[in-house]
């Protein structure tokens, strides 16, 4: 078996595999999102409109937050595969910000600075589950009105993307 290079139509990350895989391991994209790499075009880098880039700016502030919450939730006390889910959490969080500001041709911002105390980690593990659906929820929302508003193409599958992907992670808090 030769190996291959695959790349993530959503995130634009490669994978390197005997076949591609079935989810995007780092921004959580069903596997019909995963090409071979020569066939593998960027979704961001042209023009967007203006209602796709206030949409954007949005997500982008909600998947700051969503980083940030997971990234202190895996630190705090408990069981360690409880930690490892929202450390994976937090990178595909994070992943899906990296996208956005590649599409608004942005500078990543500073996660840490930007931390609320509604990020903070909550006293159980019940409790951090309920935020993870409550932000999960919000994220989902959010994402389909952008995806009925935003005309541009590009745009509108990476809102589509995000609307599954964050709704798998529903099924993480039930």
């Amino acid at each position: 078996m030769k190996y291959q290079q695959y790349i993530c139509e959503i995130c634009g990350e490669p994978y390197l595999g005997v076949g591609a895989p079935s989810r995007c391991p780092f921004c959580g994209a069903f596997g019909v999102r995963i090409v071979e790499a020569e066939k593998w075009e960027p979704l961001w880098g042209g023009e967007i409109s203006e209602a796709a880039r206030t949409h954007l700016e949005a997500a982008l502030q909600l998947e700051v937050g969503n980083t940030n919450f997971y990234r202190n939730v895996s630190k705090a006390p408990g069981v360690v595969q409880d930690q490892k889910m929202f450390k994976a959490l937090s990178k595909i969080e994070r992943e899906h910000a990296e996208v956005i500001v590649r599409f608004l041709g942005a500078a990543m911002p500073d996660f840490e600075s930007l931390e609320t105390e509604a990020d903070k980690a909550r006293e159980t593990i019940e409790e951090n589950l309920a935020e993870s659906h409550a932000r999960e929820t919000r994220a989902i929302n959010a994402y389909k009105l952008a995806f009925s508003e935003v005309e541009d193409e590009k745009v509108k599958l990476f809102f589509g993307e995000l609307i599954k992907i964050e709704s798998d992670h529903l099924s993480l808090s039930e």
